[in-house]
Protein backbone atom coordinates (compact mmCIF):
# COMPACT_ATOMS: atom_id res chain seq x y z
CA UNK A 1 0.00 0.00 0.00
CA UNK A 2 1.29 3.23 -0.77
CA UNK A 3 1.80 5.55 1.74
CA UNK A 4 -0.24 8.33 0.17
CA UNK A 5 -3.02 6.22 0.61
CA UNK A 6 -2.90 4.39 3.49
CA UNK A 7 -4.95 5.93 6.22
CA UNK A 8 -3.25 7.88 9.63
CA UNK A 9 -4.39 6.43 13.35
CA UNK A 10 -3.94 9.62 15.61
CA UNK A 11 -2.37 8.14 18.49
CA UNK A 12 -1.55 11.06 20.78
CA UNK A 13 -2.39 14.50 21.52
CA UNK A 14 1.19 17.59 22.79
CA UNK A 15 -0.90 19.18 25.96
CA UNK A 16 1.80 21.17 27.31
CA UNK A 17 5.71 21.99 28.30
CA UNK A 18 7.59 19.70 30.55
CA UNK A 19 10.45 21.50 31.95
CA UNK A 20 13.03 23.80 30.13
CA UNK A 21 14.43 21.47 27.98
CA UNK A 22 11.95 20.97 25.59
CA UNK A 23 10.24 17.93 26.54
CA UNK A 24 6.13 17.87 26.25
CA UNK A 25 3.29 16.11 27.61
CA UNK A 26 2.11 14.05 26.15
CA UNK A 27 -1.61 12.54 26.24
CA UNK A 28 -1.57 8.66 24.85
CA UNK A 29 -4.62 7.49 23.25
CA UNK A 30 -2.58 3.84 23.46
CA UNK A 31 -2.71 1.17 25.40
CA UNK A 32 -0.69 1.18 28.13
CA UNK A 33 0.20 4.60 27.18
CA UNK A 34 4.03 4.35 26.94
CA UNK A 35 2.89 2.90 23.75
CA UNK A 36 3.18 5.99 21.59
CA UNK A 37 7.41 6.16 22.40
CA UNK A 38 8.03 2.72 20.48
CA UNK A 39 6.53 4.11 17.47
CA UNK A 40 9.38 4.39 15.03
CA UNK A 41 8.11 6.69 12.40
CA UNK A 42 5.37 9.56 13.76
CA UNK A 43 3.54 11.94 11.77
CA UNK A 44 2.74 15.30 13.44
CA UNK A 45 -0.20 17.80 13.00
CA UNK A 46 0.12 21.28 14.55
CA UNK A 47 -3.65 22.08 13.12
CA UNK A 48 -6.30 21.21 10.37
CA UNK A 49 -4.83 23.76 7.72
CA UNK A 50 -1.61 22.28 7.90
CA UNK A 51 -1.17 18.86 6.34
CA UNK A 52 0.58 15.86 8.39
CA UNK A 53 4.78 16.07 8.74
CA UNK A 54 7.37 13.59 10.05
CA UNK A 55 8.78 14.33 13.43
CA UNK A 56 11.39 12.08 14.90
CA UNK A 57 10.91 11.06 18.79
CA UNK A 58 14.69 10.85 20.65
CA UNK A 59 13.23 10.39 23.57
CA UNK A 60 10.50 9.58 25.74
CA UNK A 61 8.74 7.87 28.72
CA UNK A 62 6.11 7.23 31.49
CA UNK A 63 5.92 10.10 34.33
CA UNK A 64 3.53 9.59 36.70
CA UNK A 65 0.22 9.15 35.37
CA UNK A 66 1.34 10.66 32.18
CA UNK A 67 3.87 10.60 28.79
CA UNK A 68 6.56 13.01 28.51
CA UNK A 69 8.64 13.64 24.93
CA UNK A 70 11.37 14.94 23.49
CA UNK A 71 11.21 15.50 19.66
CA UNK A 72 14.75 16.24 17.87
CA UNK A 73 15.26 19.73 17.46
CA UNK A 74 13.21 21.21 19.92
CA UNK A 75 15.73 21.52 22.99
CA UNK A 76 13.97 24.66 24.96
CA UNK A 77 10.79 25.33 26.04
CA UNK A 78 10.34 28.33 23.16
CA UNK A 79 10.79 25.99 19.99
CA UNK A 80 8.88 23.36 21.92
CA UNK A 81 6.12 25.84 22.14
CA UNK A 82 5.09 25.48 18.56
CA UNK A 83 3.94 21.49 19.53
CA UNK A 84 2.12 22.11 22.09
CA UNK A 85 -1.73 21.21 20.99
CA UNK A 86 -0.49 18.98 17.78
CA UNK A 87 -1.77 15.36 17.17
CA UNK A 88 0.48 12.63 16.74
CA UNK A 89 -0.07 9.95 14.36
CA UNK A 90 1.27 6.47 12.60
CA UNK A 91 0.30 4.39 9.58
CA UNK A 92 -1.86 1.42 10.31
CA UNK A 93 0.94 -0.68 8.97
CA UNK A 94 3.18 0.43 11.96
CA UNK A 95 1.13 -1.04 14.55
CA UNK A 96 1.80 -3.93 15.95
CA UNK A 97 0.65 -7.55 14.82
CA UNK A 98 -2.07 -8.78 17.12
CA UNK A 99 -2.61 -12.19 18.40
CA UNK A 100 -5.30 -14.35 17.04
CA UNK A 101 -8.41 -12.90 18.28
CA UNK A 102 -7.57 -9.58 19.48
CA UNK A 103 -8.04 -6.62 17.69
CA UNK A 104 -7.43 -2.51 17.15
CA UNK A 105 -10.40 -0.33 18.43
CA UNK A 106 -9.60 1.48 15.25
CA UNK A 107 -10.26 -1.40 13.22
CA UNK A 108 -13.45 -2.06 14.79
CA UNK A 109 -15.09 0.64 14.64
CA UNK A 110 -17.29 1.43 11.38
CA UNK A 111 -17.99 -2.42 11.13
CA UNK A 112 -21.12 -3.68 10.52
CA UNK A 113 -22.92 -6.01 13.12
CA UNK A 114 -25.23 -8.64 12.08
CA UNK A 115 -27.13 -11.17 14.42
CA UNK A 116 -27.40 -14.93 13.76
CA UNK A 117 -30.54 -14.20 12.04
CA UNK A 118 -28.97 -12.30 9.57
CA UNK A 119 -30.38 -8.95 10.68
CA UNK A 120 -28.48 -6.22 10.78
CA UNK A 121 -28.28 -4.19 13.53
CA UNK A 122 -26.17 -1.04 12.58
CA UNK A 123 -22.50 -0.11 12.94
CA UNK A 124 -20.09 -0.13 15.58
CA UNK A 125 -19.44 3.78 16.22
CA UNK A 126 -17.28 3.42 19.63
CA UNK A 127 -15.86 0.89 22.33
CA UNK A 128 -16.33 1.76 25.73
CA UNK A 129 -14.18 0.52 28.07
CA UNK A 130 -15.38 -1.28 31.07
CA UNK A 131 -13.81 -3.12 34.33
CA UNK A 132 -14.92 -6.29 33.06
CA UNK A 133 -15.77 -6.13 29.31
CA UNK A 134 -15.48 -3.98 25.91
CA UNK A 135 -18.47 -2.82 24.92
CA UNK A 136 -19.30 -2.26 21.19
CA UNK A 137 -21.90 0.60 20.84
CA UNK A 138 -24.42 0.16 17.79
CA UNK A 139 -25.91 3.04 16.11
CA UNK A 140 -28.70 1.53 13.73
CA UNK A 141 -29.25 3.28 10.34
CA UNK A 142 -31.98 4.08 8.49
CA UNK A 143 -31.64 0.89 6.45
CA UNK A 144 -31.44 -1.32 9.32
CA UNK A 145 -34.57 -3.81 9.70
CA UNK A 146 -35.10 -2.59 13.61
CA UNK A 147 -35.10 0.88 12.54
CA UNK A 148 -34.36 2.01 16.13
CA UNK A 149 -32.61 5.13 16.88
CA UNK A 150 -31.52 3.84 20.35
CA UNK A 151 -28.11 2.85 20.15
CA UNK A 152 -27.42 -1.10 20.92
CA UNK A 153 -24.57 -1.91 23.49
CA UNK A 154 -23.30 -5.37 23.20
CA UNK A 155 -20.17 -7.01 25.42
CA UNK A 156 -17.18 -7.78 23.31
CA UNK A 157 -17.39 -11.25 24.96
CA UNK A 158 -16.05 -13.54 22.19
CA UNK A 159 -17.36 -17.16 21.82
CA UNK A 160 -20.44 -16.23 23.65
CA UNK A 161 -21.97 -12.60 22.59
CA UNK A 162 -19.13 -12.22 19.38
CA UNK A 163 -19.26 -15.13 17.48
CA UNK A 164 -17.01 -13.89 14.88
CA UNK A 165 -14.83 -10.68 13.76
CA UNK A 166 -14.37 -10.59 9.76
CA UNK A 167 -12.08 -7.72 9.17
CA UNK A 168 -12.23 -8.17 5.31
CA UNK A 169 -15.96 -8.11 5.26
CA UNK A 170 -16.10 -5.02 7.60
CA UNK A 171 -18.41 -7.43 9.87
CA UNK A 172 -18.89 -8.68 13.25
CA UNK A 173 -21.45 -11.54 14.14
CA UNK A 174 -23.15 -11.72 17.15
CA UNK A 175 -25.48 -13.73 19.03
CA UNK A 176 -28.15 -11.09 20.12
CA UNK A 177 -31.56 -10.64 19.25
CA UNK A 178 -33.52 -7.39 18.55
CA UNK A 179 -35.95 -8.21 21.51
CA UNK A 180 -32.85 -8.06 24.33
CA UNK A 181 -32.49 -4.25 22.78
CA UNK A 182 -36.04 -2.95 23.03
CA UNK A 183 -36.90 -4.74 26.18
CA UNK A 184 -34.02 -2.78 27.45
CA UNK A 185 -35.93 0.50 25.94
CA UNK A 186 -39.79 -0.06 27.73
CA UNK A 187 -37.45 -0.17 31.23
Amino acid sequence: MSEKSEQLHILAKITGYYGVKGWVKVYSFTEPRENIVHYPALKIRRNKREGWQDIELDSGKVHGKGVIAHFTGYDNRETAASLIGAELAVYRSDFKATAKDEYYWSDIIGMSVVNLEDIKLGQVTRLIETAADDVLVIKPSSDDVQNNSQEILIPFVQGHYIKSVDLDARTILVDWQIEWNETEAKN
